[in-house]
């Protein structure tokens, strides 16, 4: 896979899990399989090492191609952490009981 990051293109090995992060406002992900749930102050990303909590103010989605496993966030990201999958699947699975 290929990565253009300001005139260079960098090679990343099929699989890796890279997250780029320019100035605080631009973030690259690389290895997303999904976007579990998100608003403008939180993204829950699931990625190849888990789950990726990004905290933020104005988060947004730039360019989202889960086939390739690519997702590009701005806004001002404040805080990222990757949270235990159970943790999410958890509160998923009550949610389902309640409303699905």
């Amino acid at each position: 896979m290929q990565f253009q990051a300001e005139n260079q293109t960098i090679t990343i090995p099929s699989g890796d899990h890279v997250i780029s992060l320019r100035n605080r406002k631009r973030m690259d992900i690389t290895s997303v399989k999904s976007i579990e749930r998100f608003d403008q102050q939180e993204f829950y990303v699931r990625t190849s090492q888990g789950i990726l909590h990004i905290k933020g103010e104005d988060l947004k989605i730039v360019h989202l191609d889960v086939d390739k496993g690519l997702l590009t966030l701005d806004g001002i990201v404040r805080v990222m952490q990757y949270d235990e999958e159970q943790q999410l699947d958890g509160a998923r699975g009550l949610l389902h009981k309640l409303f699905g």
